[in-house]
């Protein structure tokens, strides 16, 4: 979880001018909400092992929170860094659907594999 908080920071750091990739609406949406779907899906697989005993539905709101704060944080951070335009509301909705999508995910998966385990 930390690595990929690092990896988003310093994503965030590189200027406009060094970013290889193309400049299309959607495919800058498509990057957030792939990148955060891996923040929601490990904040929610950290909740999950540090946590076992609480309800479902509380790791999953606290994931989604969590990544949430860490894509408006990533929007604020990206104001300093030259070239970006930060504080894109849309780009922290793609974060936030993002993380949202990976901690169902989470789970959806983990409910699964607890069925596996317990028939073995």
């Amino acid at each position: 979880m930390i690595l990929w908080g690092w990896v988003i920071f310093f994503a965030s750091s590189i200027p406009s001018d060094e970013l290889c990739g193309s400049k299309l609406l959607a495919w800058d949406k498509l990057n957030h909400f792939m990148a955060f779907a891996v923040g929601g899906w490990l904040a929610t697989c950290a909740l999950r092992s540090g946590q076992p005993d609480s309800p479902k539905y509380l790791q999953l709101a606290v994931a989604v929170l969590l990544i949430a704060t860490y894509g408006a944080l990533d929007e604020l951070h990206q104001l300093y860094t030259p070239g970006r335009s930060g504080a894109d509301v849309y780009d922290w909705i793609a974060d936030f659907l993002g993380g949202g999508a990976g901690a169902l995910l989470a789970t959806f998966t983990h409910g699964h594999l607890d069925r596996f385990v317990t028939r073995a």
